[in-house]
């Protein structure tokens, strides 16, 4: 499971409860936008929209297990947003700094 850091750097989850157990289908990233492809729990595909962003850290997301998208303490005006893998076994990992989100749900 990727490390959370500090208690206090997280701030909460945030996105919609059918990101749980959620799997990383596709990320893609064009100049200060990124969007994540999620198939939630229940079988409904998500895109979430990533507007502003700075930076992008990742490792093989796609196919990644979620346990939740946690937003931790970034520098302001951004927000700092990890995809938390809960599939020990598996090396994905994605961050996303950026200004602001929305979810697409289909």
């Amino acid at each position: 499971m990727q490390k959370l850091g500090t208690n206090s750097d997280f701030i909460g989850y945030v996105g919609i409860p059918d990101f749980h157990d959620g799997i990383v289908l596709r990320v893609s990233v064009e100049g200060k936008t990124a969007e994540v492809v999620i198939k939630g729990f229940s079988g409904n595909e998500h895109r979430i929209v990533f507007e502003g962003v700075e930076k992008v850290e990742m490792n093989a997301p796609e196919g990644m297990t979620l346990y939740a998208l946690n937003e931790m303490k970034g520098l302001p005006p951004l927000r700092k947003f990890v995809f938390t893998n809960s599939d020990e076994d598996h090396p994905g990992s994605l961050t996303i700094l950026a200004s602001n989100f929305s979810v697409c749900s289909n």
